[in-house]
């Protein structure tokens, strides 16, 4: 019969390390598993609608690092841009020629300016998210619904077609919350009134 071999200290450290190694390669692997399933679940949220792109993603449909890909668009990764920025946040802080080229439109930021009138106020290189606020606030809804929307909300003469859509979405606001005040002043008396007397 074999003699079993007391372990000796060598021999617990040498299990120790495995112990150790074994729990860092299970621990490694669980964090690239949660990593991986949690970008499908954001993904997934986006694909769905439930969420809005980021520029990680965007950059990963489009096959490029995060890096080229803002820097298409004139854009760095820093303080403003980083990989969890919405596409919306990331075309707020184009210029307006870039923003045009991110949408594929064929009109030049000259012609763009000059359409709506604001060759003097604005430039090629004036970000998208000082541009609109500036711009006519008909050129952006249209005539027609200029016009229902200022009727709708009983709004007076000077609030013209010209009005700088900056302007004329803080009165839509406005409205909106005072006709959003109104309605709970409103569901508040007609509870008054339907609660039974006491006795």
């Amino acid at each position: 019969m074999k003699e079993q071999r007391q372990s000796t200290k060598s021999d617990k450290l040498l299990n120790f390390i495995l112990c150790i190694v074994v729990v860092a390669v299970l621990a490694v692997a669980v964090y690239a598993t949660y990593i991986k399933l949690s970008e499908n679940i954001k993904d997934k949220a986006i694909q769905n609608g439930t969420a809005e792109a980021t520029v990680e993603y965007l950059a990963k449909q489009s096959g490029m690092s995060i890096e080229d890909y803002l820097a298409q668009y004139g854009l760095t990764v820093g303080d403003t841009i980083n990989q969890d920025t919405t596409e919306s946040e990331m075309l707020d802080n184009m210029t307006l020629e870039n923003y045009l080229s991110y949408n594929g439109g064929t009109q030049t930021a000259d012609e763009v300016l000059e359409g709506v009138g604001l060759k003097d106020k604005a430039t090629k290189d004036t970000l998208w998210k000082d541009f609109m606020p500036m711009v006519p606030a008909v050129s952006i809804v249209g005539e027609e619904s200029f016009n229902q929307i200022k009727e709708q909300l009983q709004l007076g003469d000077e609030v013209t077609a010209d009005m700088p859509y900056g302007e004329f979405e803080k009165l839509l606001q406005e409205a909106q919350n005072k006709a959003a005040e109104n309605g709970e002043n409103a569901d508040a008396s007609n509870t008054d009134a339907t609660e039974a007397p006491a006795e």
